[in-house]
């Protein structure tokens, strides 16, 4: 009686490998845009307004990683006024890590992360990321940046 359930079993299982494999799903994420490296710049007294900072360190989700360039840029705001840029990530022991530096006060509440990606064109964003605290490890516990992820 084992032996016919066995065989049963080994026969449904071989079944399933003689249907062809499933095309990857399409991520209209990555369709390229055409939007022009933007412009963004901090105020050249921002950290003269503001007492605190938080310095973070992140990369991308892996769906981005392969879009990744130096011409890529990385930009933290809280409401209408950005408080923290990276301009050029850093390919680093295998990975792409971006810093930043962003200021701020106990008062604000939600970063907001935009994204430019020179391949793809595109900006991408976050409105609500991370709360603003000086507190912020710069990195995850194991020593691992924070992975952004848009999609």
């Amino acid at each position: 009686m084992w032996a016919i359930l066995l065989s049963v079993i080994s026969c449904s299982s071989s079944d399933d490998f003689n249907e062809p494999p499933k095309a990857p799903e399409k991520n209209e994420n990555l369709t390229p845009g055409d939007t022009e490296r933007p412009d963004w710049q901090t105020a050249s007294d921002l950290f003269l307004r503001y007492e605190q900072t938080m310095s973070v360190q992140v990369t991308l989700q892996k769906e981005l990683l392969p879009y990744i360039s130096q011409e890529d840029m990385l930009c933290a705001m809280v409401g209408d006024e950005i408080r923290g840029i990276c301009k050029k990530p850093v390919y680093n022991n295998g990975e792409w890590l971006l810093s930043l530096v962003i200021a701020g006060t106990g008062n604000d509440y939600f970063i907001s992360i935009h994204y430019y990606c020179s391949k793809l064109k595109k900006i991408f964003k976050i409105d609500r990321w991370m709360l603003f605290s000086q507190s912020t490890p710069p990195t995850l516990n194991n020593g691992r940046p924070y992975v952004i992820t848009f999609f």
